[in-house]
């Protein structure tokens, strides 16, 4: 950790433990009041600090206060979180968890996993945060014993609820509608609705709309020549949409029904290189889903989770520049994915529960391009999980069995792949009292290359014969998490230091020339790193409030492929040596305000370590003042937020500029 790294987070640190030092001085002058009876139905809130593995949860509250539009930009919060960004409302986001790479990190929706077999990850920027209840990041493991075996088949699993609404609540109708306007054309209605329909069965509905151009302003420096320019092709067009609907039967079980829908038509912005901007690339999706859960419970010491999936992905690419004897590319990919899972906890005494998953999924993909290899995938995922939790002691281990076959139409497919990949996880407290948790875990994981991977018409090299990535993990830290009665109400802090090993890694590497490429098995790397988590709230007094948040990474990933390479343990591309983020907000009354700062050091944009290919640091920093209007049985939260008020230019993937200072105004109305 190099001295500009540790300075910047020390001063970080030092600002944070101001705070509490502070608000802990202070003697809270509460007036006494005679409030109303009111009962509180909820489900128990997870304590991410008393996991025994890392866990970082963001509630609904807090992704309000983030000025964070979609998932991608909440997720930047998170320590040890990558999320290449390509600039802009319509430019794709996907995320790195602890340099593991986008492909390794499970994405989860209420449950059921989101997947994209044709290229391995998900666009983040397809999921708002309007309706987002909850965003969690898992590493290893899910804490929940009762889970989908497909969700212990990542790395790490990012997993979000949706619908901000009580579920739990079959009386009450609610509502919910707003706008946001902001800087660079954008415009965002939205609305949400929930609707009781009986004592055992409500229905829930919420869509929002965004239209953008995103032609923002950004600097082009060229050596002495330096140019002012605007963003272009950078426009998105999107509606999302989803209905919900929840069923609780007289026996206490439960049938939870989603259906979701996403349509979008946006530019991808191209890279700016000797001044360059020209990108006629377009991006057309109509994703859909259709999924259920339902969850029965046999008395006190068994529960079964049945969960079905249909989903469907449309994707459209046209690029009119491209050089073959068509005149250009208008590629469509149609994606089409049937899934379901039964799983089975049991309490063994009083100490030890297990839990049995079984999983399967057809996926089948399909394009408008000649000789096709239109592949079809048959998944099968089986998972047994123990725990044991006694005293001071809580101790988990998982074996999940991976079976994939690919059959295609044209051409040769890859083989069948049946692996046994293992995880294993401890935590200790000096006693049952203690604020304090000593934790450990490993796990084996691998994931299967991709349709792209295997077999993308344009590598005129298709590989059917990669091998699968192979990553390990291991993970050792402590957390503390104690409750106050004074004006520090609650502080929260983790520190976990963290070691992984990547063999068998998939690259991309260039043949005859940059235009053909071929996918090969030739890369290791050895990551290690610290990942910082600290979290605090209280009360002055009944009319005000305040919370902090703190996240910092050191990490070092290191290319160990081949030692005899010019590149042997350079810095893999896009790994910055240090990265953080922090936030407080204060509340009085009806008013609330916020200030976050998002930073990183510097790095790589390919796997050469000159000068040339370095990019420097970069930090930006956010604001917000929001205002609550009651009136009758239903408020008003007018919103004024400003994005990187120091207009901080900067890259996050190389030649594609990010936005400098935007503004942005919100209105949300509602009886919640």
């Amino acid at each position: 950790m190099n001295f500009y790294c540790m300075h910047q987070f020390l001063i970080i640190l030092l600002f944070f433990t101001i705070i509490c030092s502070a608000v802990l001085a202070q003697n809270p002058t509460d007036t006494g009041k005679i409030l109303q009876r009111v009962t509180v139905t909820a489900e128990k809130k997870q304590n991410p600090y008393t996991a025994i593995v890392p866990v970082q949860i963001l509630n609904h509250e807090a992704l309000q206060e983030m000025n964070a539009e979609n998932i991608a930009e909440a997720s930047k919060y998170f320590s040890g979180v990558l999320i290449k960004d390509y600039g802009g409302v319509g430019g794709l986001k996907t995320i790195s968890v602890r340099s593991l790479g986008g492909l390794n990190t499970g994405l989860v929706y209420d449950g059921i996993t989101i997947a994209d077999a044709q290229t391995g990850q998900v666009d983040l920027s397809k999921f708002s945060t309007t309706f987002i209840q909850s965003l969690e990041l898992d590493l290893a493991n899910p804490q929940n014993i009762l889970a989908p075996a497909r969700v212990y088949s990542s790395a790490s699993v990012l997993s979000f609820t949706g619908n901000s609404f009580d579920a739990l609540n079959f009386v009450q109708k609610k509502w919910m509608a707003g706008l946001n306007a902001g800087s660079f054309g954008l415009w965002q209605p939205y609305a949400g609705i929930y609707f009781p329909v009986s004592k055992s069965m409500i229905i829930s509905a919420n869509a929002e709309a965004t239209w953008a151009n995103g032609n923002y302003p950004y600097y082009i420096n060229n050596g002495m020549f330096s140019q002012k320019a605007y963003r272009t092709n950078s426009d998105i067009h999107s509606f999302q949409v989803e209905v919900n609907t929840v069923n609780r039967f007289s026996d206490s079980s439960t049938l939870q029904t989603k259906i979701w829908g996403y349509s979008s038509e946006r530019g991808l912005p191209g890279s700016i290189i000797f001044f360059n901007d020209i990108s006629v690339q377009r991006l057309e999706d109509k994703d859909y889903f259709i999924q259920s859960r339902y969850l029965k419970k046999f008395g006190t010491g068994t529960s079964l989770l049945v969960s079905v999936k249909y989903s469907s992905m449309f994707t459209r690419y046209t690029d009119p520049n491209f050089l073959n004897n068509a005149g250009g590319l208008d590629d469509r990919y149609t994606q089409n994915e049937i899934y379901g899972s039964i799983a089975v906890s049991h309490n063994i005494g009083k100490y030890f529960s297990f839990s049995l998953a079984s999983d399967f999924a057809y996926t089948h993909l399909t394009a408008n391009i000649n000789e096709f290899a239109t592949p079809t995938r048959i998944s099968l995922w089986n998972n047994l999980a123990l725990h044991f939790i006694k005293s001071h002691w809580q101790l988990s281990a998982s074996l999940l069995n991976t079976n994939i076959n690919d059959k295609t139409v044209i051409g040769e497919s890859a083989s069948n792949k049946n692996k046994f990949t293992p995880a294993f996880e401890a935590g200790y407290k000096t006693s049952p009292q203690s604020p304090f948790l000593f934790r450990f875990f490993y796990k084996d994981i691998f994931r299967m290359p991709t349709f792209n991977d295997l077999y993308y018409t344009y590598n005129t090299n298709i590989n059917p014969k990669l091998l699968p990535e192979y990553s390990s993990q291991y993970d050792a830290g402590l957390t503390y998490f104690r409750n106050y009665k004074s004006a520090l109400r609650q502080i929260s802090f983790s520190a976990d230091g963290y070691y992984n090993y990547i063999k068998d890694k998939i690259i991309a590497v260039p043949t005859q020339n940059l235009f053909i490429w071929t996918m090969e098995n030739i890369g290791k790397v050895q990551i290690r790193g610290i990942d910082i988590n600290a979290e605090a709230n209280g009360k002055f007094s009944l009319k005000s409030g305040w919370s902090g948040r703190l996240a910092f990474t050191w990490q070092q990933a290191l290319d160990v492929t081949d030692p005899t390479s010019s590149e042997y343990k350079n810095e893999i591309p896009y790994t910055p040596n240090y990265s953080g983020s922090a936030m407080a907000v204060y509340n009085y009354k009806r008013w609330s305000a916020g200030y976050s700062i998002l930073f990183s050091g510097k790095r790589y944009a390919l796997g050469e370590n000159d000068p040339p290919n370095e990019l420097p640091g970069w930090n930006t920093q956010d604001g917000f003042i929001g205002w609550q209007i009651n009136a009758g049985d239903f408020r008003t939260m007018l919103k004024a937020e400003v994005n990187n008020i120091f207009n901080e230019q900067y890259d996050v993937i190389n030649y594609y500029p990010m936005p400098g200072r935007s503004y942005k105004l919100s209105i949300t109305i509602n009886n919640l």
